[in-house]
């Protein structure tokens, strides 16, 4: 079982923190960093990266590991969007039979473009997919924008 609980944004104040200028590398060793990193000139405003629209986000904390294949687990925090249209294979939040879901969006068209099939699919076998039909009680919310692990407790 996976549930998602949501939130409301609190404040829409800007977030802005300083980039490190050089690549960050996943592997290997490379030579030293630049000595200009201890004094970058422009800033990220986090809020505005990651909200395009403060009046239909929400945060919304993951719990379950029907998602870990993709490397989403308990705990993870989520940003839904309200309003944009889901795509085939976005991970989108729904309602099923009166619970909050997190799940990929599988959806199978005719030719002629019309909706054939849905199936809101897990990402570990050990858990179940969704057959979305019209006897299902059933309410796509939003869709998920982003993902967040929290790697260090501070």
């Amino acid at each position: 079982m996976q549930k998602l609980d949501i939130y409301k944004l609190e404040s829409l104040r800007p977030i802005v923190l300083a980039p490190v200028r050089e690549k960050l590398l996943a592997g290997g060793y490379t030579a030293f960093p630049s000595a200009a990193l201890d004094f970058p000139d422009d800033g990220i405003d986090f809020l505005r990266l990651l909200v395009k629209d403060p009046v239909t986000t929400f945060p919304g904390r993951i719990s379950g590991e029907s998602l870990k294949d993709i490397g989403i687990l308990t705990d993870d925090w989520c940003l839904i969007q309200k309003g944009i249209e889901a795509r085939p294979n976005d991970l989108v939040a729904a309602i099923i039979e009166d619970q909050f879901f997190i799940k990929r969006f599988r959806p199978k068209y005719h030719e002629n473009n019309v909706l054939r099939e849905l199936k809101l699919q897990s990402a570990n076998p050990e858990y179940s997919d969704f057959d979305i039909t019209e006897q299902t009680e059933f309410m796509l919310w939003g869709v998920v924008t982003w993902t967040f692990r929290n790697w260090r407790k501070l």
